[in-house]
């Protein structure tokens, strides 16, 4: 039904409903047969608001559950990065300690991400910023030295 063709019995219902201690726009919805875009334009002209408070609460704990979340998946990918780094410094060739170097580099940066994400100051993207530029000059110094010693014969 539109709001258009509610009676005014139906209008009253709902604002009824709606002024209930604890009522929800889908609940009074349901209970009386309104659409939801209805009972919102209702509710809303009739100066009838809904109490959001368990809505604001449930967002807020599913914030710190994904920050959490968010926290152990960066702790484990510094684990990621260790274990690259030995495999790395474990290889063989000149090509699988350049693979070992750039997986180091994309799980530093991941982590990197990973943390900043929930970081409020702008210092401490900066601060990530050139935690990874330094990385990488050092990956770059890296594997130039294990290219020239390729080159002279050595292992990496």
């Amino acid at each position: 039904m539109t709001m258009a063709s509610l009676s005014e019995e139906q209008r009253e219902a709902v604002l009824e409903a709606a002024r209930r201690p604890g009522a929800t726009r889908n609940g009074v919805a349901r209970e009386t047969g309104v659409s939801e875009g209805s009972v919102t334009a209702i509710c809303s002209a009739a100066g009838v608001s809904f109490d959001r408070s368990l809505t604001a609460a449930a967002v807020q704990a599913r914030v710190i559950d994904l920050k959490a979340a968010r926290l152990g998946l960066a702790t484990s990918m510094l684990d990621d990065v260790q274990a690259a780094r030995q495999r790395m410094h474990g290889a063989d060739d000149n090509r699988n300690f350049l693979d070992g170097a750039k997986a180091v580099a994309a799980l530093a940066s991941t982590h990197v991400r990973l943390v900043a994400v929930d970081k409020d100051d702008a210092t401490g993207t900066e601060a990530a910023k050139s935690m990874l530029g330094q990385l990488a000059q050092a990956l770059g110094v890296a594997a130039a030295e294990g290219v020239d010693q390729a080159e002279d014969g050595g292992s990496a």
